[in-house]
């Protein structure tokens, strides 16, 4: 028997490993989503991925990188544009398709479609799950040529690291020093610290393409305000963890209402009483 639709997709358990925002990260978006859904969408999402809970299955998509067979996959994860632009242009940098942007919009079409095979739309959902936390991490818009900040050496905290490493996993580690009960504890303080003028302008637009020209400007900044010495310490640390916590914050609102509006189309039409 299936455990409570609340205890299902809210239980906050820790295993499995991403590298997109870091396992912390994705998991901190999918609780925020998680406590936005409707009953609902809750059991609709229950009847495909079963118990495991949603903040889980927003690592999948990191976690079969080294399944070869899913090689396709791994350009879906970022999109880049050209060093000066300031908006990222479809025509420019679409990459014939081969991009966030637009796997953002394919995966969401392939849940909505109640026709498709379960195994597609599970494989749908947990890929839209994971790329709408990927697309507001800022240097997944970035630069082809070192990788989106992964040829940036830094130093972080003492160790070895880059840039995108820095917005991925150092920066939130650093606040979960402070944090006890971990990204769960995480979570709910950023959740319960949203306003509804936050939440009402952060659902003004659902468009992938807005999200990842909001992450072009974040990254436009960060190449012009490199770490002093390129040591991240606690000054970097307190001038961008505001940033770093607003955008998960806004991708885990932004998912929920992207996962109630794919199961509220998916809804059989009432019968005519």
């Amino acid at each position: 028997m299936l455990r409570p639709l609340v205890a299902v997709l809210l239980a906050l358990s820790i295993h499995g490993t991403c590298f997109g925002w870091g396992a912390d990260g994705h998991k901190i978006i999918g609780a925020i989503a998680a406590a936005s859904l409707s009953k609902e969408t809750a059991k609709a999402i229950s009847d495909l991925i079963g118990e495991e809970t949603l903040a889980d299955a927003c690592c999948w998509a990191d976690e079969i990188k080294s399944d070869k067979s899913y090689d396709w996959a791994k350009s879906l994860h970022y999109i880049n544009a050209p060093r000066g632009a300031q908006s990222i242009d479809m025509k420019r940098d679409g990459a014939g398709g081969e991009q966030i942007v637009t796997a953002i919009a394919t995966n969401l079409a392939t849940l909505k479609d109640a026709s498709q095979p379960k195994a597609k739309r599970v494989e749908a959902l947990k890929f839209l799950l994971h790329f709408v936390g990927d697309i507001h991490q800022p240097l997944h818009v970035s630069y082809k040529e070192d990788l989106g900040g992964n040829k940036l050496t830094v130093q972080s905290f003492g160790k070895k690291s880059n840039l995108h490493k820095v917005f991925d996993t150092d920066l939130i580690q650093r606040r979960l020093r402070d944090t006890k009960g971990g990204w769960a504890v995480m979570s709910a303080d950023l959740r319960q610290a949203i306003t509804d003028e936050q939440r009402k302008q952060w659902l003004a637009n659902l468009d992938a393409l807005a999200w990842a020209n909001e992450s072009l400007v974040i990254t436009i900044q960060l190449y012009k305000q490199p770490p002093a010495d390129l040591k991240v310490d606690t000054a970097y640390y307190k001038q961008w963890s505001p940033v770093v916590n607003e955008r998960l914050q806004m991708a885990g609102v932004r998912l929920g209402a992207l996962l109630n509006d794919a199961f509220q189309t998916n809804a059989p039409a009432k019968k005519p009483a």
